[in-house]
């Protein structure tokens, strides 16, 4: 009984990992495209599905408290392993290419706003001349 139970959990976390890289495929889109509101509504559902998993993986460590370890060794565990396995790591290489793209599209925007800023303290409104100062914070 207990194994089947981790089994069923087990395909739950591939199919929530899945939903998840699925996500993330939709945030690199939003990101390449500059769409503010696509990267928000991709970290919204990537919050969501992060709550799932870290259920999944507390029921998973309940049930290894009170059943001990699980018979792993048919071959739809060996299957299924292999697939997570497969997910995990598509995850992990999305999520890196996704990191790499937000850096290069903060950098892109940080360089725009430092030209328009230069451009614009280059100008003289009225003989007078103040620069313009903008932070542009770091965070995302």
């Amino acid at each position: 009984m207990g194994n089947a139970l981790r089994f069923e959990l087990a395909q739950k976390h591939l199919s929530v990992l899945k939903q998840f890289f699925r996500v993330l495929t939709e945030e690199r889109e939003a990101i390449i495209s500059f769409s503010l509101e696509g990267i928000i509504r991709a970290n919204n559902v990537k919050e969501e599905l992060l709550k799932k998993l870290e259920f999944l993986e507390g029921e998973e460590a309940r049930l290894a408290a009170t059943e001990g370890e699980a018979d792993k060794t048919s071959p739809e565990w060996s299957a299924l392993l292999d697939e997570l396995a497969q997910v995990v790591d598509s995850v992990r290489i999305a999520l890196e290419k996704n990191m790499r793209l937000l850096t290069f599209s903060m950098d892109h925007v940080r360089s725009s706003i430092e030209k328009m800023v230069s451009f614009i303290n280059r100008a003289s409104y009225g003989g007078k001349r103040r620069p313009l100062s903008i932070i542009v914070s770091k965070e995302v």
